[in-house]
C-alpha cells in the first residue's frame, strides 16, 4: 500500500521521476537564531513566517493610528501578533526554547487588547483603510494559488525523509538526548522526547509544570544544536526543492511577485508609523 501510496503521489505531483530525485546541494537552509526563523529557497516563493509577520504587523501600524485618531490607544505587544514558530525539526534554538510556551500568554494579551477596542470603532477603521489593509492581506483566494507551493514542498520534504543523511542527523540527535537523560522518539512525525510528550496535557500556568517544559525543551535545543540537526535537515531539504522550483519557475515568479509586493508595501508601511 505504501508503495502504491508514493507512486500516485509521484504522479499526481507531476514534478519528477520517482526513480531520480535531483538534489542541487550548492542549496542551503538559512537558520536565524536571533529571529527564530528558519528559511528555505522555497519560501522565497511562499506566505513564508516572515512574510507573514512583516504584513500582519503593518496592518496592525494602520489600525492603531486610526485607533488613536478615534480616542483608543492600542498597545502592539512584542511578539504578540507573530509566527515565532520555527519547529518543523523540533526544539532546535536555544536562545527561544521558552517561547513555545510563554508567547502563548503574550498573544492572548495581545488580542485582549484589540478584542477592548469597540467594534464600531474596529469595523470604520476597516472600511477607511479597506484598500491598504486588503493590499497586505493573505486570504482564502490565495490557499488555491498557494497549493502549487506546498505540493511542491511536500515532494522536496518527502525526497530529504528518505535521504540516508536525514536519518544519520536525527540519529544523531537521539543519542544526544540519551546522553542528557531523555528518551527519544523515533517516528518520523516526531520531534519530542518522550517525556515532553507525557508534559503535553499538563496546564502550563502550573510554574513547576512550565518550568519542567521549558528544561526539556532547552535540552533538546541544546541537542539540536550540538549535531547541527535543523542545519542539516534544512539543507537536505533545500537541496530537494532547487531542482523542483526550477522545473516550476513560471509559476512560482509568479506568485513570488504577488508575495513581494506585499511585503514592499508592508516595510514602507512600517518605516512611516513607527
Amino acid at each position: 500500500m505504501k508503495k502504491s501510496a508514493a507512486l500516485l503521489a509521484c504522479f499526481a505531483l507531476a514534478l519528477s521521476s520517482c526513480a531520480a530525485a535531483p538534489k542541487d546541494t550548492s542549496l542551503k537552509a538559512q537558520l536565524d537564531f536571533e529571529n527564530n526563523y528558519i528559511t528555505l529557497p522555497l519560501d522565497e516563493y511562499d506566505r513564508s513566517d516572515q512574510a507573514l509577520d512583516i504584513t500582519v504587523r503593518a496592518s496592525l501600524l494602520i489600525r492603531k493610528e486610526c485607533y488613536a485618531k478615534k480616542g483608543y490607544d492600542f498597545e502592539i505587544l512584542e511578539n504578540g501578533w507573530v509566527s515565532r514558530g520555527a519547529s518543523q525539526y523540533g526544539s532546535w534554538n536555544v536562545k527561544h526554547a521558552a517561547n513555545h510556551y510563554t508567547s502563548s500568554k503574550v498573544r492572548e494579551e495581545q488580542y485582549r487588547i484589540y478584542e477592548s477596542i469597540p467594534e464600531d470603532v474596529k469595523d470604520s477603521c476597516h472600511e477607511e483603510h479597506r484598500e491598504e489593509l486588503d493590499a497586505l492581506k493573505f486570504d482564502e483566494a490565495h490557499e488555491e494559488k498557494y497549493r502549487p507551493v506546498e505540493r511542491i514542498r511536500g515532494e522536496a520534504y518527502q525526497r530529504a525523509q528518505g535521504d540516508p543523511e536525514w536519518k544519520k542527523a536525527r540519529s544523531d540527535w537521539w543519542d544526544c538526548q540519551r546522553e542528557k537523560g531523555l528518551t527519544p522518539r523515533t517516528g518520523d512525525g516526531e520531534w519530542t522526547s518522550k517525556e515532553t510528550a507525557r508534559m503535553a496535557s499538563l496546564n502550563s500556568d502550573d510554574p513547576k509544570v512550565l518550568e519542567e517544559k521549558i528544561r526539556l525543551a532547552t535540552i533538546e535545543a541544546q541537542c539540536s544544536e550540538k549535531v547541527r540537526l535543523a542545519q542539516r535537515l534544512g539543507d537536505l531539504e533545500a537541496s530537494y526543492q532547487g531542482p523542483l522550483i526550477e522545473k516550476n519557475q513560471a509559476l512560482l515568479n509568479n506568485l513570488k511577485a504577488e508575495r513581494d509586493a506585499k511585503i514592499a508595501k508592508a516595510r514602507e508601511i512600517i518605516a512611516t508609523h513607527q
